[in-house]
């Protein structure tokens, strides 16, 4: 009787431990033809550019937060391999519905050659905000007045945002009186793991849900560089050698 209760406890821990790998709540949750999945398939990282790729950023009442995709194309079974269990993701019809419903809308982010009008123009007064950093301090327009600004708007899905993460720093180490922020709309423990890996030393912004809007249809990341006087002097969709050079010798320019 004792050997078969111990075994009986034997398999009703097994039994828990199942269900507790089978439940485990993705750090990052993304959503692409209705699946769901942990991160962002390097397959989809790698069309980053194309037309036709579309991100929406997802919140419910309660906080949950994922990024939905729309694809020009529909994914190989390969990626589909990695999707996992809808009981594994936090309101998972919820963000479904919501996708669903910002798609109807065309309410998405485009990662595109077809650009559009930007929402932050050059010679335009860069907007009132206020947002809080990954160490709950909160940042205002009143914390640069008077000092060049430099904003990165990125999330952890993009490839190349976190490809130009360690340029970026040195950009920081050889112009210490710019004020630089990164900003992500996604939470401080989803941005942490990514931010320390890429050595990436900008003042972290999360939880955005105003500067990212003005990545609009052109595409992330978004590097914005602001003077003095508050005023936009450049703002870059994307990311390359050449955008990057440029950028960096508009703030140069500045701090002269």
């Amino acid at each position: 009787m004792k050997k078969t209760l111990i075994l009986a406890a034997g398999f009703a821990m097994m039994a828990c431990g199942a269900v507790a790998q089978e439940t485990s709540v993705p750090k990052r949750i993304t959503i692409i033809e209705g699946k769901f999945f942990r991160n962002l398939p390097e397959e989809v990282a790698k069309m980053m550019t194309p037309d036709g790729i579309k991100f929406f950023m997802l919140s419910t009442p309660n906080g949950t937060k994922a990024v939905g995709i729309k694809m020009p194309e529909p994914l190989t079974n390969e990626v589909l391999r990695d999707t996992i269990p809808m009981v594994q993701v936090p309101e998972a019809a919820e963000l479904l519905r919501r996708f669903d419903e910002a798609q109807a809308r065309s309410e998405g982010i485009g990662v595109s050659s077809g650009r559009t009008e930007p929402l932050l123009k050059e010679g335009t007064k860069f907007p009132e905000f206020t947002a809080t950093d990954m160490n709950g301090r909160t940042w205002s327009n009143a914390d640069v007045k008077g000092k060049v600004m430099v904003l990165n708007v990125w999330f952890t899905g993009c490839g190349p945002c976190r490809a130009e993460m360690p340029e970026l720093s040195a950009w920081k180490d050889e112009m210490p009186g710019v004020m630089f922020f990164s900003s992500t709309f996604e939470s401080a423990k989803v941005a942490r793991p990514v931010i320390e890996s890429r050595g990436f030393n900008w003042i972290p912004l999360v939880n955005d849900t105003v500067l990212y809007k003005y990545v609009g249809n052109n595409g992330f990341p978004l590097t914005v560089v602001i003077d003095k006087e508050g005023t936009v002097v450049m703002a870059e969709h994307g990311t390359s050698a050449t955008k990057r050079e440029a950028l960096k010798r508009k703030i140069k320019s500045l701090i002269k």
